[in-house]
């Protein structure tokens, strides 16, 4: 019984030490095919258009929608983008759904710099760079639900 617990710590490391082997492994022999895009502020992307991907007739639909402007990166690792007029997309893109896009005409941006041309203030521009959202559709964490829910109060005490 007193070697029970080195008996399992011991598997732990070892199952431990195994995962670490594949994941490094998977890595490698995937080297071609896995990219990690680091995209800088002004970068054009395109956003993987995730709601078609379980209908069924996806086959003629844009598999990416875009162009994009990338503004700046979050904490959590999603993008927070724009429109090429200069509107700011409600929540930040996860970093899986953006491929670079490869501009055949050079794209002029020079507005990029200037804060009146983004419709959302700078104010909260900064507040979703400091969030740790991961920008995933799928996933919703509790300060959305729950702003999502003052919303909805605020809208129904504005009712008639």
């Amino acid at each position: 019984l007193a070697r029970r617990q080195e008996d399992l710590a011991r598997l732990h490391s070892r199952v431990f030490e195994e995962r670490v082997k594949a994941a490094r492994r998977l890595e490698r022999e995937h080297a071609a095919s896995i990219k990690d895009f680091d995209f800088a502020r002004g970068a054009l992307v395109l956003i993987r258009n995730t709601a078609i991907e379980k209908s069924l007739n996806r086959k003629m639909r844009p598999r990416y929608i875009g162009p994009y402007v990338v503004l700046a990166r979050n904490r959590g690792g999603a993008y927070i983008v724009c429109e090429l007029d200069g509107a700011v997309l409600d929540r930040p893109i996860a970093a899986f759904r953006l491929v670079p896009y490869l501009a055949r005409t050079h794209v002029d941006l020079n507005w990029l710099d200037d804060d009146e041309y983004l419709d959302i203030s700078t104010a909260r521009l900064r507040e979703m760079e400091s969030s740790n959202s991961l920008g995933d559709d799928e996933t919703d964490d509790a300060a959305t639900r729950e702003e999502r829910r003052d919303v909805q109060e605020d809208v129904e005490d504005d009712a008639p």
